[in-house]
């Protein structure tokens, strides 16, 4: 583990580690050396982004056929992307890393943070590296309330914008583990980003697709100055 976090400063820009300590790596996933079209179609075959990426479409094709332009069908996406630092920020830190609680008898522990913290001890298992489909119920139920109480125009553009940001969000996380080499410094920067995050410390560098939300709350540090986490794999629960 401590040769592991004593590279992340030299890892280029996916997960790359020792595998002390980590399950092997699943034989029917892309491995070293696989192409982005190998890389692709692993992650088009889950449920997941299939169910993501159908909402997408079939809300930007129903606004498309509406017709009928406006400026808030500018003012929505740019909206959602401008939220976006403090929306993968807020569900990073409150959502993913919440720990169980106990209520009585009754131990609350959602699949979201359940599945992030089986993420956290095996990064190089792309099968659980996805959004848990479960965790997709409640923005399906809330795309279906905004077409029921919202003008079908502005309801399709919010959908489409939303779940456009979640399939990008998605991709890029994917991409991150995957043993895809990245040739944009943009790509390298969040990779090493996310990496100090797995590998240096969870309590820090929250952001995946970019790090202005880290920015923002003080939770990018100089590398330097932050001491290896013993929970970086655990979150601290065992």
């Amino acid at each position: 583990m401590q040769r592991a976090a004593a590279r992340v400063r030299g890892v280029d820009s996916t997960i790359d580690a020792d595998d002390g300590g980590f399950r092997p790596i699943p034989k029917d996933q892309p491995q070293p050396g696989a192409s982005l079209r190998e890389i692709f179609v692993f992650l088009a075959a889950k449920p997941s982004p299939r169910i993501i990426a159908t909402t997408f479409f079939v809300a930007a094709a129903s606004r498309l056929v509406i017709g009928g332009w406006g400026w808030w069908d500018l003012a929505i996406p740019a909206a959602i992307i401008a939220l976006e630092p403090i929306t993968e920020w807020v569900i990073h830190v409150h959502v993913l890393h919440r720990r169980p609680t106990q209520l009585g008898r009754f131990t609350i522990d959602p699949i979201t943070s359940r599945k992030h913290r089986e993420h956290h001890r095996n990064p190089k298992d792309l099968r659980i590296v996805m959004v848990p489909f479960q965790a997709l119920f409640p923005a399906l139920f809330l795309a279906l309330l905004a077409a029921l109480l919202l003008e079908p125009a502005r309801a399709a553009m919010l959908v489409a914008s939303a779940f456009g940001m979640l399939l990008y969000y998605e991709w890029v996380h994917y991409l991150i583990h995957s043993p895809y080499r990245a040739k944009s410094a943009w790509f390298r920067n969040v990779s090493r980003n996310h990496i100090k995050h797995h590998f240096k410390n969870e309590h820090y560098w929250f952001g995946v697709t970019v790090s202005l939300g880290d920015r923002l709350l003080g939770t990018k540090p100089d590398e330097h100055e932050v001491e290896t986490s013993p929970t970086v794999r655990t979150l601290g629960i065992e």
